[in-house]
Parts: C-alpha cells; structure tokens; sequence
C-alpha cells in the first residue's frame, strides 16, 4: 500500500487516503446523490424489472500521485494532466506504429523513446505568494545584530555630539573676534577722545 491524496473538485488537498502500490493517475470520487423519500419511492422499479444503477455526483478526485515538498494548500491540476496524459497516449500509439514500420538495415533514423509525463510537476501551491509570504515567519535578531544595531545608534550620536562640539566652537570663536573687534574699535575711540581734548587743551578752549 502508499499513500495518496483525496482533493476537492479544484484538485485541492484534502486527506491522505491508501491505494495499492501499483495504482498510479487521477481517479474521480463520486458519491451517491441524496434524495428524499418520495424522489427515492418515485425511482423504484416494479419488482420484475432490473433495479436502477443509484445516481452519483463527482465530488473531487484520487491523486495518487506524490507532491513535492514546500507547498502551501497542495492543489493538483486534474485537468493539465488529463490533458497531458491524452497527448502522451497518442504520442505513444505514432511511436509505437513508427517503430512497427522501423528497419534498422535502412537508412532511417530510429523514432526517438517519448519521454514519461512528469505527473508531480503538476501539483503547485494553492496559496498566492503573498499569501505564502504572510505565513513566513518573521526573521527574529541575534544578539550580534542588536549589538550591531546599537553601536551604529551610538556612533550616531556621538557624531551628532561632534558636530554640535564644533559648531559651538566654531560660534564661540566667532564671538571672540567679534569681542576683539570692539576693544579694538573701543581702544580707537579712546584715543581719539583724549587726542581731541589735547587739541582744546592746547587751544585754550578747556
């Protein structure tokens, strides 16, 4: 026995299920139509008459067919590989009559072997990628990059630090010069005070 997969009309993942070894393809799941008493009484047969064959449903399928791993929601393409399988068949039937018809003494190329149908190719995930990405976890930090984190935070504001230290120098500085201009220009205006009242002293006017 292995294990295949029970899926919804859409090929969608459902609940594992065991088949025999040698079972391999896509297998249709249908289940009875339910009905109620008088659809059931209506659909009896008279008693010297075969009875009805009871009315079923497609319901999903029987994968049995192995998924790769990784997916999220497992959805098997039902259709693509019917249609896959069909085209390998009548691929096969030309082979095999080619081959039918091959001389190995003629100068004829031997039809070449058709490669298998790769049936788990066809499963694929049911969930968008950004769907996929939302389920992803989110990478949690080591220590080393919180460390790194932080240290970056702290140079940072140690340059700010700098700059604010070289700013306010580079501002002090330019108080200082500012202060040396008015002693200079101060020292100026006293001598030209006391040179003044040196000429009215000698004038005669004070």
């Amino acid at each position: 026995m292995k294990e295949a997969i029970l899926t919804d009309l859409s090929g969608k993942y459902l609940d594992p299920t065991l088949v025999a070894d040698s079972v391999t393809g896509v297998f249709d799941r249908r289940e009875p139509v339910q009905r109620d008493e008088e659809e059931v009484l209506e659909a009896q047969q008279p008693n010297d008459e075969q009875p009805a064959e009871p009315e079923t449903v497609l319901v999903g399928y029987t994968v049995a067919i192995p998924f790769p791993d990784g997916l999220y929601e497992p959805t098997f393409d039902v259709q693509g590989y019917r249609q896959a399988m069909s085209d390998y068949e009548a691929a096969y039937a030309e082979y095999i009559a080619a081959m039918a018809e091959y001389d190995p003494e003629e100068e004829d190329s031997q039809p070449k072997p058709l490669l298998l149908v790769d049936g788990p190719s066809f499963w694929r995930n049911g969930l968008s990628q950004e769907e996929i990405e939302a389920l992803q976890p989110k990478p949690v930090p080591s220590e080393l990059d919180l460390l790194r984190v932080e240290n970056a935070k702290l140079l940072l504001h140690v340059a700010e630090l700098e700059a604010k230290s070289e700013q306010h120098s580079e501002h002090t500085t330019a108080l200082h010069a500012q202060n040396a201009e008015l002693d200079s220009k101060n020292e100026q205006l006293t001598q030209d005070h006391a040179t003044l009242l040196l000429q009215l002293a000698e004038k005669g006017v004070i």
